[in-house]
């Protein structure tokens, strides 16, 4: 069991290196993307339309930022 002494440092950690944080999870949805592009026989290839291409594009690396540091942050507060 943690204190509330303890949880109360995770998450100040948490915030002073918020940023650090985003970029990798950032980075980790453009990868994911990289992974489906270069995959083309098998994966998803979204690039025959230029709007879904583009949601793809931007929505699997903000979906990774917002749905990691969201959990990050939650598992932070156990």
């Amino acid at each position: 069991m943690t204190t509330e002494e303890e949880r109360n440092e995770r998450l100040q950690n948490w915030e002073k290196n918020k940023r650090r944080w985003y970029n990798t999870y950032l980075f980790t949805g453009i990868g994911i993307n990289f992974l489906l592009y270069f995959t083309k026989p098998y994966g998803f290839d979204p690039s025959g339309s230029i709007f879904w291409g583009s949601f793809f594009g931007l929505g699997i690396p903000l979906a990774t930022l917002f749905g990691l540091s969201y959990l990050h942050q939650k598992l932070l507060g156990f």
